[in-house]
């Protein structure tokens, strides 16, 4: 087994020094401190967890607070990204599900007991006490898609995707465009803002039942929804879809009803998950880009947890990427 005391002897520094080093706990001489970490692990050095946390009062473990069942293919690809900009920072993830929140034990005490050096919250009930208690503590933190005052937050350009995918519309023609929002919160207000703003300025007139709130990840719900807004007296000709996979599950339906998409109706996804490309008619919808959120929100997270002296909490927005697809049609204009 490989000691401190070999490197030392290899790298013809003290064993104070390589124990400074692999355990991040100095700033100086970089060039030094990335040379002993690499004649460590040519030596095959592998540090013992449970006594650098003893030593650094850190345990190099992030959690993950994640309430939902993990069945969304974009919550899924997040979770990917922030594992991946994790593990280049040094750090481990553990989940925390909405079980970890019950039987008396808040989400900010589990965290504690499990050592865990922060949080990133990436869904949850962001008005629950429960959260906010978290999300305020003195726990590191950081949370997507949702702002509370004071704290780190990283969220996708929910009001300003929803004014280029009107505008987008409005540019093929597109007049009567009605929008499908998912559940009450931060994402459904910034976006259902960001349609009214659009609207208004490009002078689009929003009928009575245009705006219906539906649900999140709901082929189903989406699907009667969209017949309902055919079936009335103004029917729009393009309806915006809360996600892609809702907007999915509406086209198959209506396709089996003899619904011809988009000849009749042209729908618009969100959040450009991978099956969106592969089927036809190709989605037309707006790619939220995950790894730029999770590399932008680790980052945030190792800021605070290194430095907390120094770090002062941001919110972040990130820009996504409107893609073409088959779903929208060009009308006469």
């Amino acid at each position: 087994m490989v000691r401190l005391k070999d490197i030392a002897e290899a790298c013809g520094v003290s064993v104070a020094t390589v124990s400074r080093a692999l355990n991040g706990l100095t700033n100086e001489n970089k060039e030094r401190t990335a040379y002993i970490c690499q004649i460590a692990r040519e030596m095959g050095y592998y540090p013992n967890a449970a006594a650098r946390t003893l030593k650094t009062s850190r345990s190099s473990n992030i959690g993950i607070l994640y309430e939902d069942r993990m069945n969304h293919e974009y919550f899924s690809s997040l979770l990917d990204e922030l594992r991946s900009a994790a593990e280049k920072s040094g750090y481990d993830l553990t989940l925390i599900g909405k079980n970890n929140g019950q039987g008396g034990e808040s989400y900010y005490d589990h965290a504690r007991r499990r050592n865990l050096d922060g949080v990133v919250v990436i869904q949850a009930d962001f008005d629950s006490a429960n959260v906010i208690r978290l999300a305020s503590s003195d726990m590191p933190s950081v949370v997507i898609d949702h702002i509370y005052e004071g704290c780190d937050c990283v969220s996708s350009d929910n009001r300003a995707s929803m004014e280029r995918i009107v505008r987008y519309a409005w540019e093929r023609g597109h007049r009567m465009i009605a929008c499908i929002t998912g559940q009450p919160g931060a994402v459904s207000r910034e976006r259902l803002a960001g349609y009214y703003k659009i609207c208004a300025e490009l002078g689009i007139r929003v009928p009575e039942g245009f705006v219906r709130e539906g649900k999140f990840h709901d082929p189903e719900g989406c699907a009667v929804i969209v017949r309902e807004m055919m079936a009335g007296s103004e029917k729009p000709t393009c309806v915006l879809c809360p996600d892609d996979y809702s907007c999915l599950g509406a086209l198959w339906d209506l396709k089996a009803d003899g619904v011809a998409i988009p000849e009749e109706v042209s729908l618009v996804g969100y959040d450009g998950i991978r099956m969106t490309r592969m089927i036809q008619p190709m989605l037309t919808t707006y790619r939220q880009n995950a790894e730029a959120i999770a590399r932008e929100a680790i980052q945030l997270l190792v800021e605070a947890i290194e430095n907390p002296e120094e770090h002062i909490p941001r919110q972040i927005t990130v820009e996504g990427t409107l893609l073409e697809g088959d779903t929208l049609k060009e009308l006469s204009r």
